[in-house]
């Protein structure tokens, strides 16, 4: 089995096997894309959701962040779990409140 490294904000992955993907649409009701699939404006999500057996119903986790959800697609678990429950924290050496997201985290 081959065995894939990468480098991510300075931090070394090894990928083994075949990669999956996941689209999140981030910060949007699904009323919308489905309406503009009716229109005709969004024929790649339509073919993806109808056309290949995907499952377009998705729940949340509560709270409702970016963060908190993008780790829950990631790890499989509700943010009670793996801790991420916001999108900011306070950066200690500044007293500021910064992204989460910061690659110097």
């Amino acid at each position: 089995m081959s065995r894939t490294t990468f480098l991510v904000n300075g931090r070394e992955y090894i990928h083994q096997g075949d990669p999956a993907v996941v689209i999140g649409i981030d910060g949007s009701e699904p009323a919308y894309h489905e309406e503009a699939i009716k229109a005709g404006r969004m024929p790649w999500l339509k073919e993806q959701i109808e056309g290949r057996g995907t499952s377009w119903g998705a729940h949340c986790a509560i709270p409702t962040l970016t963060n908190p959800n993008n780790m829950s697609i990631a790890t499989g678990h509700p943010p009670a779990v793996h801790g991420i429950c916001g999108n900011y924290i306070l950066d200690p050496s500044t007293g500021e409140e910064v992204l989460i997201n910061d690659p110097k985290f």
